[in-house]
C-alpha cells in the first residue's frame, strides 16, 4: 500500500477526479490539502472535509496555502465556472466536525497537485517527494485563465515558476496541460446517462447537471475532465504522449504565467496528446459510476 498526498481546490472537476482517485486507489493512504484557486482556502476546505466525509472517510485532511507565495492575488475567483461556493450549492449532507487536521505536511513519496503549485513548492522545499503529476500548463494552446495562462499556473506563477527551476533529477515529474484536458469532456447527454444507482452518483449527476444550467456556454459547451485526466494518467501513463523537456514559467509582464519548454531546466515528462481521447472520457465515466 503506497501513500499519496492530493493538492486540490475542490472545485467541480476537482470532486469529479477525487471520486475518480478513490475508486482506482481505494486502498492508498491519502491526505487531501486543500488550496485556494477555485476559491478561497475556508470554502475549498469546506468541499474537501464534505468530500471526505461523503465518500472516503478513512482519508486524512489538511488546510494548504490561503494565498500565494506573494501574497498578492492577481485573479478573481472563478465563480463564473464553480459558483461562489465552489459548488453551485450542491453540497452532500454529511458532518464534517470530526475531521481532525494535519499540522504538519505529510512525509508522502507520490504526489498529485491538481491546483495551485504553492504547496507543492512548500512540500519540495520541507518534506520531499519522488514522484508527482501536476495538472496545469499551457504550451501549444491559449490558456483559460489569460491569453497565455492555465487557471493553476496563474494563480501562483512564482511558485510555479521555482519549482519547476529548482526541483533536482531524482524526482519524477508529469504534467497534465489543457493541450490535452480540452480533448476529454463530457456532453450534457452523457451527464444526464448517469445512473442513479448510488448516493454518490445522485450527488455528482446532480452537480453536473446544476453546472449545465449556470455556466455561460459561450466558452465551452462540454464539461472538461481536467483534473479527472490528471489522475486517470497518474494511472494508466500509457493513454498519453509524453514529451521529455524542462520548463520555465514565466513571471514578468503581460505573459506572466506562460508556460514554455526549456532544455535549461531539470527534465519533466509533459503529455502533449492521447491516444483515443474519446475513449478515455468513455473510460473516466464507466469507472466514476460503476456501483
Amino acid at each position: 500500500m503506497k501513500n499519496l498526498t492530493v493538492i486540490s481546490d475542490p472545485g467541480i472537476d476537482d470532486l469529479i477526479a477525487l471520486v475518480l482517485l478513490k475508486k482506482l486507489e481505494s486502498k492508498t493512504n491519502t491526505c487531501l490539502i486543500s488550496t485556494f484557486g477555485n476559491a478561497t482556502e475556508n470554502i475549498t476546505a469546506q468541499n474537501a472535509k464534505e468530500f471526505i466525509s461523503f465518500v472516503s472517510p478513512k482519508w486524512q485532511f489538511m488546510h494548504g496555502s490561503s494565498m500565494p507565495i506573494n501574497n498578492n492575488l492577481e485573479h478573481p475567483w472563478p465563480d463564473y465556472f464553480h459558483g461562489p461556493d465552489g459548488v453551485w450549492g450542491i453540497h452532500p449532507e454529511v458532518n464534517i466536525s470530526k475531521i481532525r487536521p494535519l499540522t504538519e505536511y505529510p512525509k508522502n513519496e507520490s504526489v498529485i497537485s491538481l491546483a495551485t503549485l504553492t504547496d507543492v513548492n512548500k512540500l519540495h522545499k520541507n518534506n520531499g517527494f519522488k514522484n508527482i503529476i501536476i495538472m496545469g500548463g499551457a504550451f501549444s494552446v491559449e490558456g483559460n485563465e489569460t491569453q497565455y495562462a492555465e487557471t493553476n499556473i496563474a494563480f501562483d506563477p512564482d511558485s510555479a515558476h521555482n519549482f519547476f527551476e529548482q526541483f533536482s533529477s531524482n524526482i519524477r515529474v508529469k504534467i497534465v496541460p489543457l493541450d490535452v484536458t480540452r480533448k476529454v469532456y463530457w456532453t450534457l447527454d452523457q451527464v444526464l446517462k448517469i445512473p442513479e444507482s448510488g448516493k454518490i452518483n445522485k450527488w455528482i449527476k446532480k452537480l453536473l447537471l446544476t453546472w449545465f444550467d449556470k455556466y455561460d456556454h459561450d466558452k465551452e459547451k462540454d464539461f472538461n475532465l481536467h483534473d479527472p485526466l490528471a489522475v486517470y494518467l497518474s494511472m494508466f501513463p500509457d493513454k498519453a504522449k509524453w514529451y521529455s523537456s524542462g520548463v520555465e514559467v514565466k513571471i514578468k509582464g503581460v505573459k506572466r504565467g506562460q508556460t514554455v519548454f526549456n532544455s535549461s531546466n531539470t527534465s519533466c515528462e509533459i503529455a502533449m496528446d492521447l491516444e483515443k481521447s474519446s475513449n478515455i472520457s468513455g473510460d473516466i465515466f464507466s469507472i466514476v459510476f460503476q456501483n
